[in-house]
């Protein structure tokens, strides 16, 4: 807070900055120049119960935090940045915001082309991974719907044989024990698979991997892993839910996030399609998506914060 409020505001001051731009949901709550703030998302605004069941001490001083910063940052912002129309209305809604503008993210370079054979098939090998396998991101945040999806992979016989693998939950997480104990309640023990945090490659050989890359998320700002799927070549499966259906346009599966059994008939469906087709699709929709565009567009808003030019 001390960095953010009031060392990054004076060096700027110092070094004849024009415009500041905090790029990452809290800012200057009162800039001494025109400021810019991006906010990807309005999930600050949720109790913290709904993400985690047992916060930290540093994670509740976190929440507390931004919930305190991100409205008057926003109000005190000569432009704000969010990364979907979803995101937009719903800060339009939430704060009386006027000076909202939409610039979609792109893909990360590094989930460009796709590994050999034999690279992929050397990745996978170092993360333990043998079977096919559906992919998704679980992370600790209960708003990820892992439990339902873990639930709908269990009843597929299509699956029998297959796992399902989870990354990003940090060595020791509950939530990793907690999807643990709902994969043995569904009878897919030893099915559950937790990579942990993985390396670029890594992720990059996982998507590409992968039977699916399953998003049944309750919320999302954006929804970033559709483009690095469809990049990969695989298959999506998406929740009905939040940002998620504008960033995967038409060539994800759509599905009601809250109903199991059809998140299992979504992935069902997605077994049966022609794998060339799906990945067509998708690169399709990924041609929407350009970090360059949206860098165009973040300069017209830094002229516009400035006064010196239209956005």
């Amino acid at each position: 807070a001390w960095i953010e409020q009031v060392l990054i505001p004076r060096e700027a001051q110092r070094r004849g900055v024009q415009v500041l731009h905090f790029p990452d949901n809290t800012g200057c709550i009162r800039p001494t120049m025109p400021m810019v703030l991006t906010l990807h998302d309005s999930m600050w605004r949720r109790p913290l119960k709904e993400a985690l069941s047992h916060p930290t001490l540093r994670q509740r001083i976190q929440d507390a935090y931004r919930k305190w910063v991100c409205p008057r940052a926003a109000r005190a912002a000569a432009a704000v940045i969010t990364v979907s129309e979803f995101s937009a209305q719903e800060l339009k809604s939430a704060l009386s915001l006027k000076n909202v503008w939409v610039l979609p993210e792109g893909l990360d370079p590094r989930f460009e082309g796709r590994l050999s054979p034999a690279r992929l098939r050397a990745e996978l090998r170092g993360l333990g991974l043998s079977r096919p396998y559906v992919l998704c991101a679980g992370a600790a945040d209960a708003r990820k719907n892992i439990e339902r999806l873990i639930r709908a992979f269990a009843s597929i016989r299509a699956l029998d044989q297959a796992d399902l693998v989870v990354t990003s939950l940090a060595p020791g997480e509950k939530a990793g024990a907690l999807y643990l104990e709902t994969a043995a309640r569904a009878g897919m023990a030893g099915r559950l698979r937790n990579t942990g945090y993985v390396t670029d490659p890594q992720m990059k050989a996982l998507y590409q991997g992968a039977l699916i890359y399953a998003f049944p998320s309750l919320w999302e700002g954006f929804g970033l892993p559709i483009l690095e799927a469809y990049a990969s070549g695989t298959p999506v499966l998406a929740a009905r839910a939040g940002a998620l259906p504008e960033t995967a346009g038409q060539a994800a599966w759509l599905v009601d996030p809250l109903d199991e059994r059809d998140i299992a008939s979504g992935l069902s469906a997605l077994l049966k399609r022609d794998r060339k087709r799906e990945a067509a699709k998708g690169l399709k929709e990924l041609a929407r998506f350009s970090w360059d565009r949206t860098a165009a567009k973040t300069l017209k808003i830094y002229a516009r914060a400035a006064g010196s030019g239209p956005a």
